[in-house]
Order: C-alpha cells, then sequence, then structure tokens
C-alpha cells in the first residue's frame, strides 16, 4: 500500500501519529494542508483554513488523505498536542502567500519578520508550527521565490490592502503548495530542498492521478 491513506478509511487506529493531510478537489488535486494528528484512538485536525486555526477532532465530512512524518516521534505526541492547544488560543495570522523562517515558540507567540507580520498560507502554518516545535527550519524555503505561484499581482495588492511597503516584505514572498507539503512527509533530511521534493512528488502526483482514473470510471 502507498504511504499516503484516507484519513477516514484506511487509518490505522492503533498507531499515533502526526501526519500532514492534503484535502483534494474533483481532480484529485491538493487544495489545503493540515497535521492529522492520532492519538489515544482519536484523530484531530490542527489547521490554518485562511481564516481562523482549528483544532478539533476528525469530522467524516473532511476527506483528508495524509503521509506520517518521522520527524515527530510518537513519544512527542503528547506534547505536540498541548502545543497546538496553545497555538490555538494566541494565534492570529492572516492569509498571504508568504514564508521566511516564521515559527510559533512554546507559549503560542508568533516570531518572524516584523515587518510581515503574522502572515501565512495553509502551508505556512504548518511550517510555523513544525519550525516552532522542532526548534529548526523543516524546509529550505529559500528553494521558493515569487514565480512559486501563478497570481502575479498578489504582493502588490497585498501590500495596498494591509498598508505594507513591498519593498520590505518580497523577500518573504513565496508559496510552498499543499502537494509539495504533503510529499515532505517522505523526506527525513532537513531543512528538506526543494529540488528534493521535486523528484519525490513525481511518485505522489501519480498516486493521486491513479486516484482519479479509478473513481472515474
Amino acid at each position: 500500500m502507498f504511504e499516503i491513506v484516507r484519513s477516514n478509511h484506511e487509518s490505522d487506529i492503533n498507531v499515533d501519529f502526526v501526519a500532514i493531510g492534503n484535502l483534494v478537489d474533483n481532480h484529485f488535486e491538493s487544495t489545503h494542508s493540515a497535521f492529522l494528528i492520532q492519538y489515544d484512538e482519536t484523530i484531530y485536525v490542527f489547521h490554518y483554513t485562511g481564516w481562523e486555526i482549528e483544532f478539533k477532532s476528525q469530522q467524516t465530512d473532511d476527506d483528508y488523505y495524509h503521509k506520517i512524518t518521522e520527524t515527530i516521534t510518537p513519544d512527542e505526541i503528547p506534547a505536540f498536542l498541548a502545543y497546538a492547544k496553545t497555538i490555538k488560543k494566541h494565534a492570529n495570522p492572516i492569509y498571504g502567500y508568504f514564508y521566511s523562517g516564521e515559527y510559533y515558540n512554546t507559549n503560542g507567540e508568533h516570531f518572524g519578520d516584523k515587518n510581515l507580520g503574522e502572515s501565512m498560507t495553509c502551508v505556512g502554518f504548518c511550517l510555523n508550527v513544525l519550525k516552532g516545535f522542532l526548534e529548526e527550519d523543516y524546509i529550505a524555503y529559500t528553494d521558493w521565490s515569487e514565480d512559486s505561484h501563478n497570481d502575479k499581482d498578489f504582493l502588490e495588492r497585498f501590500c495596498a490592502k494591509y498598508n505594507k511597503n513591498p519593498d520590505l516584505i518580497k523577500d518573504a514572498h513565496r508559496r510552498i503548495t499543499p502537494r509539495e507539503c504533503l510529499t515532505s512527509c517522505f523526506l527525513k533530511d532537513l531543512p528538506i530542498r526543494k529540488h528534493v521534493i521535486d523528484k519525490k512528488i513525481l511518485q505522489v502526483n501519480n498516486h493521486f492521478t491513479q486516484l482519479y482514473q479509478r473513481t472515474n470510471n
């Protein structure tokens, strides 16, 4: 069995884990990233929706596909759950295609580029959490540039909306995709490099293509 599983249907309830999950659309393209945390026979979802931080028991209508990460061991899961609950109480991000090594500390406080503030995508949120918990960069984020997404006017619109100086935050402007975030769980050497993800993502894409074909045949 491929190591990406459908969370509600294939998860082994006897194994505790931290995983990254993706929601997918009708074509099995990844649209969202979240943490799936299994502990004591319950799966929890921890993520940034784009509007708020959620920490909840997995609902049957949230159809995630997840891959367990080996960067967080089973004996660390209680600490990770406590960390997640603390972040839920204190985090207040706004949505934006940014990441430049920010993180949440053990008190749920956000640290990073003071010119940028607490701005991130769902993947950026996962990276903030992972860096804070692991106390090192999870991903080599500078491998991604401002050309990593197709919304060419995003930086200008964001700065106009939030009264930011684009010259002060443009170095943080990048998008790491949900599919790339999911693929990172296959890799162990930190920080994870983009060129390594690019090699592995071909196999991940093929897996979802096969799921799409089986669903539509």
